[in-house]
């Protein structure tokens, strides 16, 4: 099934160009959600991480995602409310740092919160050579002092987000073709070595 993508195109703040969608970025979501579930599941159980997305800003800024729960990305596309979204074009100088999911929208916080009752979202933006990488990653836990949880395993969500990456990396060269996708080796990362441990609830005395 074929999908109309709308192509506003949203300024990638620190830098002179614009993104774009990739002209098949909803077929790219669904076409692919087995393999997807398949990876994610190897890394079920660490840090409370019940989804998991990955936008990919080739060098000419357009941009592929992959995510374990699409229609998150499907409505903001289709809603044209993903050019209002930091988790697709998050603010350049806030690189390697964890970015809420604190939205002013309240269509934005339904569609990526509420509905799917999430309790809290967060994304990393990963530039690597002229790519960018952008990890996000949300949960159902409510245990008290999540954010700062999530501050202090910045490293682990990271490595996370390189593995994921790392698995995906073949099947986004295949939609990618304008630019040959990073290797493991540049992102300077531990994702080949990632030990998958438990996430440890935080138990309130």
């Amino acid at each position: 099934m074929m999908y109309e993508v709308k192509q506003p195109v949203e300024q990638l703040d620190g830098l002179n160009s614009k993104v774009s969608l990739h002209p098949e970025a909803i077929e790219i979501l669904f076409e692919n959600r087995r393999l997807i579930k398949k990876i994610f599941s190897n890394l079920q159980g660490l840090y409370g991480i019940t989804h998991m997305g990955m936008a990919c800003v080739d060098p000419s800024h357009e941009l592929i995602a992959f995510s374990t729960t699409p229609n998150i990305e499907y409505n903001l596309i289709h809603q044209n409310l993903w050019v209002n979204d930091h988790c697709f074009t998050p603010d350049h100088t806030q690189k390697n740092a964890l970015l809420w999911w604190d939205y002013q929208n309240e269509k934005i916080e339904k569609i990526k919160l509420k509905n799917n009752r999430f309790t809290l979202g967060m994304t990393i933006f990963r530039p690597v050579n002229d790519f960018f990488f952008i990890y996000s990653f949300a949960t159902n836990e409510k245990t008290k002092d999540l954010r700062q949880f999530y501050n202090d395993n910045l490293f682990g969500l990271m490595d996370m987000g390189d593995y994921f990456y790392k698995s995906l990396r073949e099947l986004y060269s295949c939609y990618a073709t304008k630019h040959v996708a990073p290797q493991m080796k540049d992102f300077n990362s531990k994702a080949s070595a990632l030990s998958i441990k438990p996430f440890l609830r935080l138990i309130e005395a």
